[in-house]
């Protein structure tokens, strides 16, 4: 039951070749103790996904496509439909507690200041995932290129996302991961969402370095989230592309990170 008497969330899961998994966070989401609506983009529809969530979990709204269009084109798909007041992009291998939205958007209610709120990530052995919360620069993106090489790079990696620093309370940072990150509705829809250039990564990057712009952009360690990401050797061609992604922010907004 709703503790909210209108759905002011709603949320985005987009999806590629993501599988099953996917219904274990929709549960999540069904299970919350708030109500919402939510969104899934299929970039990859295929086999028997897209009727599992009509049938499994209704009142989804489900938008398989004809073509793959990134991370940032799905979550702009459902731009034009949101009537919320607060709105969270989702990855699909995530979960969550009941009460974890409905504390998220308590917590914006409160801090009329904070534009997007990123909260802690977590393995499913409960450790914490560091996420970029620094501003990307071209040491930061050669540190997560390179980060199981010698050198320099694991110390850069670690600075990067402040993993190296004492964050055990609600922080402004520069940064939001795209895993699960909500934001007001209003400044997603003024922002005019994602840069669709960035197809594959830094997607999240730039959505935040532009609503810094409106407000402050908050890691808070007790809103906590489990990322059941599959990790898998990234090959030459996605390592370049990623890079390439990383370089194209830097020429959008600076090389210093100073801009």
């Amino acid at each position: 039951m709703s503790i909210f008497t209108e759905p002011i969330l709603s949320a985005c899961i987009v999806l590629y070749n993501s599988g099953i998994r996917v219904l274990h966070a929709v549960q999540c989401f069904q299970e919350s103790d708030i109500d919402l609506e939510l969104h899934v983009v299929d970039n990859a529809p295929g086999g028997t996904l897209g009727m599992h969530l009509q049938w499994q979990c209704p009142g989804v709204q489900y938008y398989p496509q004809r073509k793959d269009l990134g991370y940032s084109g799905g979550h702009n798909l459902v731009l034009p439909n949101l009537r919320s007041q607060y709105h969270l992009l989702c990855h699909p291998d995530v979960t969550f507690d009941e009460h974890l939205l409905s504390n998220m958007v308590a917590y914006m209610e409160r801090n009329k200041d904070c534009i997007i709120l990123s909260p802690k990530i977590v393995d499913k052995d409960g450790n914490e995932i560091p996420q970029p919360r620094r501003r990307p620069t071209l040491k930061y993106l050669l540190a997560q290129a390179f980060r199981n090489l010698p050198g320099p790079f694991k110390a850069w990696q670690e600075e990067y996302t402040l993993a190296d620093s004492d964050i055990r309370t609600p922080t402004s940072v520069e940064t939001a991961a795209g895993c699960f990150l909500l934001i007001r509705t209003h400044a997603l829809q003024q922002l005019r969402g994602l840069d669709p250039k960035f197809f594959l990564t830094h997607g999240d990057s730039d959505l935040s370095r532009r609503a810094l712009e409106m407000g402050a952009i908050v890691y808070h360690p007790d809103m906590v989230v489990t990322h059941d990401k599959q990790v898998k050797s990234r090959n030459l061609p996605e390592i370049m592309k990623r890079f390439g992604e990383g370089l194209h922010f830097l020429n959008k907004w600076g090389w210093s990170g100073s801009k």
